[in-house]
């Protein structure tokens, strides 16, 4: 055999691949249309049914079998999509109901499925029916190790108020990534008193390795009884730590808080620096206008900005401030102060955040 006759035999065996393929996609997308044309009636009746009921004209037993005649993802995604329409009541008869569901308890034992898929179903389903009898199924989802799985599990503290998982959501914090974590803030404010308490002891904890994580967290929180931990965090020995501290004390204006932020704008590390001038700015003490102008002489860029900021925030104090800087003898002050200076109202507003 030649080298032109295996290069044609490879040839002959890709295109009956690719022909292969493009007929398997054919008949995916014919399925597909199919199986959704033969399933919309069931879904436009499970909405119908789920209106009526809502509205008070229809038992819940028609309900039930709408959602019995679903595939399981279709029902769920139906018993999603309306949880945020019936009022919280009338919920919680059908989340009653639906325990003694033939569907519904298979749903809730693939907790432990070795396919994440089928655990994400059973966190999905529990995130909006939930009822007292799940908690350490809602406990193991919410310490799965697959992100989708306890991102859907911890959606269930929006209607669910237990102790045991809030601290397990708490547990979970540390470890996660800022925007998941402001979603399991949100998800928490039903839980807040327990959530505070539970910080208070945790902030105290000053070799706790999360110790950063939970002082960002507490700081997204904005609770004035956790002011007094997170003042005292502006002494600790982590600067990521100090970091935090200087952009929770922010949303704080109390006199101890201004006594931490003005030794945190003296850091050694430039990011505790530029956060506690952003403070500054946002609580606008007089009595600090001094430190927030000679910031606008330090040595790292980003610190120069927050102070050129912070400054606009003093009013017509601030703003003289950038205007003496801006014809003043310092080049990196006057560069800053002319930058500012010349932002729109909007761009202002936007740096600033």
């Amino acid at each position: 055999m030649t080298a032109r006759h295996f290069l044609t035999i490879v040839a002959i065996v890709q295109g009956i691949l690719l022909g292969g393929l493009i007929v398997l996609i054919i008949l995916n997308r014919w399925f597909r249309l199919r199986r959704s044309t033969r399933l919309n009636p069931r879904r436009e009746a499970i909405d119908a049914s789920m209106r009526r009921w809502a509205a008070g004209t229809t038992p819940l037993a028609g309900v039930l079998v709408g959602l019995s005649r679903l595939p399981v993802p279709l029902a769920i995604d139906a018993l999603v999509k309306w949880s945020a329409r019936v009022p919280g009541e009338r919920w919680r008869q059908l989340a009653q109901a639906l325990e003694h569901h033939w569907w519904a308890r298979l749903v809730r034992t693939n907790s432990t499925s070795a396919r994440w898929w089928k655990r994400l179903e059973t966190a999905r389903f529990l995130s909006v029916v939930a009822t007292p009898k799940d908690v350490n199924r809602l406990t193991r989802l919410i310490n799965d190790p697959h992100p989708a799985v306890h991102v859907a599990a911890v959606a269930s503290l929006e209607r669910m108020e237990n102790t045991a998982l809030t601290l397990a959501a708490l547990d979970r914090l540390p470890r996660l990534a800022p925007t998941v974590q402001a979603y399991y803030a949100a998800m928490l404010l039903r839980s807040r008193p327990v959530v505070v308490e539970h910080l208070q002891k945790r902030l105290r904890r000053a070799d706790d390795p999360t110790l950063p994580r939970l002082a960002e967290f507490a700081a997204r929180l904005g609770e004035p009884a956790l002011r007094e931990r997170l003042t005292a965090l502006a002494d600790h020995a982590d600067p990521e730590v100090r970091i935090q501290s200087a952009r929770a004390l922010g949303s704080f204006p109390h006199r101890e808080s201004v006594a931490a932020l003005k030794r945190l704008a003296t850091d050694d590390a430039w990011a505790v620096r530029a956060q506690a001038v952003r403070s500054l700015g946002m609580i606008t003490d007089v009595s600090t206008l001094p430190l927030v102008k000679a910031a606008l002489r330090d040595t790292e860029w980003w610190v120069r900005l927050r102070a050129a900021l912070a400054l606009m925030r003093f009013a017509g104090a601030g703003r003289n401030a950038l205007l003496e800087a801006e014809v003043g003898p310092d080049p990196f002050a006057r560069a800053m102060a002319q930058l500012v200076l010349g932002l729109p109202a909007q761009a202002l507003a936007e740096f600033a955040a």
